[in-house]
Parts: C-alpha cells; structure tokens; sequence
C-alpha cells in the first residue's frame, strides 16, 4: 500500500465527523459564490477559492500537511482579492492584476482596504495587528516552508504519515478560513446570506481566532455570535 493510501485510511477513520464538516462547509460555499448569470469582481474568486478549500482537505487526508495549509492561504488570498475588486472595481492596481497578470500582494490590498474603511466600524479587520493578517502570516510558514513548518518536521519522516495533531490544527485552521472568507464575502456583498449550517464558524467558541471573527462577525451581519461549547 502507497503510504498517502495508508494516511487517507487512518485520517478518515480517525476523523469522520470533522471531515463531514469540511465537505459541508465546502457545499455551503459552493452555493454562496453567487449568480453564476450576473457575476461580480468576487464571483470567480469565490470559484477559485471552492477549488483550494477542497484541495486542502484532500491533501490533508493523505496526509501532505505543509500543502494543505499553503492551499488555505490561496483561499485567502482570492478571496481578499475578489473583495477588494467588487469596493475598488476601477483601481489600476486591480486592473493590473485583472488583465495583464501583475501583482496584488496581500499586504497591498490589505493596506488599501485599512486605508479606505478608515473611520467604519468595521475597518479595524485590516489592521496589521488583528487576526486576519495573523491568520495569514501564520499559512505562510508553510507555503514557504519554514524550518518549523517544512514537511519533514511535520511528519518526523521522510514521507506522509498520519500526524493526527496536524489533521486538528488543519481542521481549526480551515474553519477559521472560512470565517475569514465569509466576513470579506459580507463586506463587499452587503446583502450576502450566510448559509445556515455555516453558522457554526460563528457560533463555536473553539474557533482560532473566535474574539475578533465574532466581533466582525456582529458588526457586518448585525447579529449576535452565541457561542456554544462543542467539542472541535
């Protein structure tokens, strides 16, 4: 048996219920990406973040850690740029990026979004000290493979085995994500609906990061986030 084979067996029969998760949560994002008749600037983003979102659980099931965390910060990323073009649709820095293949670095749009809801209420998101740019410097080490975040550490070998703490840490990493991308969603769609089984990102108190995605989460969608203790 090929060893990501072996990790698939052991990461499904080890986490079921978090995987069902995942796969609903991935359904729910499916259905919230929008008219497919009448697209956005976010609409293809949205399309291809689906694709990341999906490919990180398959490559955390078989047990390619590093990669699956690098796929969430794709996540990320499209979903930040996507958000940044349906506020900013004429931006040249947008455009640039649209039509010719330039660059949108993250810290660039994340700056530009600071600077533009500066005085909103919901503007302090993109503060370099809250936690969606910590959640994504934290993706990083992995896409770049940094000495604590290489998949030789992540695995203690030379090939993929089943690191059940990496399959929680992914778990939680990825419902923050989506949290994170359904905020961005809310902010330039105002009248976005959440889907309901969604609710959970918002309402755990075991979610990364659960302080500020509630308080972002009441500011743009103008609900209450109740938690609930369930275990993640």
């Amino acid at each position: 048996m090929h060893l990501p084979d072996d990790v698939a067996i052991r990461s499904s029969d080890h986490n079921g219920i978090r995987l069902s998760m995942l796969y609903s949560l991935w359904g729910d994002w499916i259905t919230a990406t929008g008219d497919p008749g009448r697209p956005d600037e976010l609409f293809g983003c949205m399309l291809d973040a689906a694709d990341a979102l999906q490919c990180a659980t398959f490559l955390a099931v078989h047990g390619f850690y590093r990669a699956a965390m690098a796929e969430l910060r794709v996540a990320v990323e499209l979903v930040l740029v996507g958000t940044y073009g349906n506020l900013k649709p004429n931006e040249p820095k947008y455009l640039n990026w649209k039509k010719s293949g330039g660059e949108l670095p993250f810290g660039t749009i994340r700056n530009e979004l600071a600077k533009a809801l500066t005085g909103v209420s919901y503007g302090w998101i993109f503060e370099k000290e809250e936690f969606i740019n910590r959640t994504y410097r934290k993706l990083c080490n992995f896409t770049h493979s940094r000495p604590d975040s290489s998949d030789g550490v992540l695995w203690r070998s030379n090939g993929p085995v089943y690191v059940h703490e990496m399959m929680i840490k992914i778990f939680l990493m990825a419902m923050s994500v989506y949290a994170i991308c359904y905020l961005l969603v809310r902010l330039s769609r105002p009248i976005s609906v959440l889907p309901r089984d969604s609710r959970i990102l918002f309402e755990e108190d075991w979610i990364p990061e659960r302080e500020g995605i509630a308080r972002a989460f009441e500011q743009l969608y103008r609900e209450k986030a109740t938690p609930v203790s369930l275990s993640p």
